[in-house]
C-alpha cells in the first residue's frame, strides 16, 4: 500500500511504518497542486508507485516549501533512507548539488537544471520545440492575428518558450503579431494568477484571441480570465481561420449563450507542462465548444514515473539528459476536449513539421544558446 507522508515545513516530519523503499520530491515554487509543472512530476511519481505496489511498499515523502529550505526539506527526506529524491526546478540547483554531496547513497534527480555529481541525474527539455508546436496551431487559428504569451519569471528557460512559440506562429502566420509579457522577475512570479490575469486583460485588449501561459501557478490566472470571459468583440475584420467553419458545428455552453453575442468570437488559452485541455471545459461537457485549444507538453510526468521505475528496478543511471520532439519529451495534447475544434488537416501539418524537426529539416531557435 502507497503512503504519501507530507513534509509541511522543514520543522515537521511524519515517519511511515516497514517499507522496502522511501522515495522523496520536493516542490519549487508554485506549490504541489499547480495544475502545471509540479503537480505532473508528482502524479509522474504516484502513477509508478501506484503499478507498483502489489510488487512493494514504498512510502512518498513530499516536502512543500521555498526555494530557501529545499535543502533542509532534502536532507531530512534523505535521512529518512530515501533512495530517491526528485526535485522539480531549476531554483533547487544549489539544494541538489549540496544534499547529493552530503548523502550519496542516495539517487537524486533535478528537473530543468544540471548538478554535478555522480548521484544525479539532470534532465533538461527542449522547450522550444514544443512551444514551436503550439504556436503554429496558434497562429493558424487566430482570427485575429495577435496571439498572447504570458511567461512566469522572466529567465531564459521561459525565454525559450516565447521564442519558440514566436517562431512556431510566425511559421504559419507571417503576418501575426505576438504579445509577450513576463509575470516579474522572481521566483514570486510562479504563483501570482492574479497579475497573469491582468497581463492576460491587456492582451485581449491589444487584440489577442489566444494567449498561451508558460507561468507555472501564475498561468492558472490566465486559463481563469479565458473562461471567465469566454469571448471578445472584434474591433476590425477577422483573417480567414478554420475556426469559423468549425464554429458553426459546435454547441455552445449556456453561459457562452448568455454573455456573447452573435458577432462574439471565442477565446481560447494553450496550457502548458500537463495537459490542461480539460481546464477549458467551462460546463463539463467535452462536446461543447471548450477554451483550451492545445497544451505544449513538457513530460515531467515521465521523469518523475521513469525515475521510480528505474530505482525499484536498480537501473538507475546518473548523467544528463535532454528531451526533445525526437525523444517524446515535448509536444501537444490532443484529445477528447480540444479534437472538435483542430481540423485534421492542421493535425496533419503539425505531425509533418514535428518530424521535420526530428529529422533536422526544421531548427526551432533555443534562446539559451543566443
Amino acid at each position: 500500500m502507497r503512503k504519501i507522508l507530507l513534509l509541511i515545513a522543514v520543522s515537521t516530519l511524519t515517519i511511515g511504518f516497514a517499507q522496502d523503499f522511501v522515495m522523496g520530491i520536493t516542490f519549487d515554487a508554485g506549490g504541489k497542486f499547480d495544475k502545471s509543472f509540479n503537480e505532473g512530476t508528482w502524479r509522474g511519481m504516484v502513477s509508478a508507485i501506484d503499478e507498483l505496489q502489489a510488487e512493494v511498499e514504498i512510502d512518498l515523502l513530499e516536502f512543500e516549501g521555498t526555494p530557501d529550505t529545499a535543502a533542509e526539506g532534502q536532507r531530512r527526506i534523505a535521512l529518512q533512507g530515501a533512495e530517491l529524491i526528485v526535485a522539480p526546478g531549476f531554483l533547487q540547483t544549489d539544494a541538489i548539488q549540496a544534499v547529493s554531496s552530503e548523502f550519496p547513497d542516495t539517487n537524486f534527480v533535478l528537473i530543468d537544471s544540471v548538478a554535478d555529481n555522480p548521484n544525479v541525474r539532470s534532465v533538461l527539455f527542449k522547450e522550444h520545440e514544443g512551444s514551436y508546436l503550439v504556436g503554429y496551431i496558434a497562429g493558424t487559428m487566430t482570427q485575429t492575428g495577435v496571439v498572447g504569451f504570458v511567461g512566469g519569471m522572466d529567465i531564459p528557460l521561459i525565454r525559450a518558450f516565447d521564442l519558440g512559440y514566436q517562431e512556431g506562429v510566425a511559421a504559419s502566420c507571417p503576418d501575426c503579431s505576438i504579445i509577450s509579457n513576463y509575470v516579474g522577475v522572481t521566483p514570486a512570479a510562479w504563483n501570482d494568477p492574479t497579475r497573469a490575469k491582468e497581463l492576460a486583460t491587456t492582451q485581449r485588449a491589444q487584440g489577442a484571441d489566444i494567449i498561451y501561459a508558460a507561468a507555472g501557478a501564475s498561468g492558472n490566472g490566465v486559463i481563469d480570465f479565458v473562461n471567465e470571459n469566454m469571448c471578445f468583440t472584434p474591433s476590425s475584420g477577422l483573417r480567414a481561420s478554420p475556426i469559423a467553419g468549425i464554429l458553426g458545428g459546435l454547441d455552445v455552453s449556456d453561459a457562452y449563450a448568455s454573455k456573447c453575442g452573435s458577432d462574439d468570437q471565442p477565446l481560447f488559452f494553450i496550457g502548458v507542462d500537463s495537459n490542461q485541455n480539460f481546464l477549458g471545459d467551462t460546463d463539463n461537457n467535452p462536446a461543447t465548444l471548450n477554451h483550451g485549444l492545445t497544451s505544449m507538453l513538457k513530460r515531467v510526468d515521465l521523469v518523475g514515473y521513469n525515475a521510480v521505475h528505474d530505482v525499484v528496478n536498480d537501473t538507475f543511471e546518473s548523467g544528463i539528459s535532454v528531451l526533445g520532439v525526437a525523444e517524446d519529451g515535448v509536444g501537444y495534447a490532443l484529445d477528447e476536449f480540444n479534437s472538435p475544434l483542430l481540423p485534421s488537416a492542421l493535425i496533419d501539418e503539425v505531425e509533418s513539421i514535428r518530424q521535420q524537426i526530428i529529422d533536422g529539416d526544421i531548427s526551432v531557435t533555443d534562446y539559451r544558446t543566443l
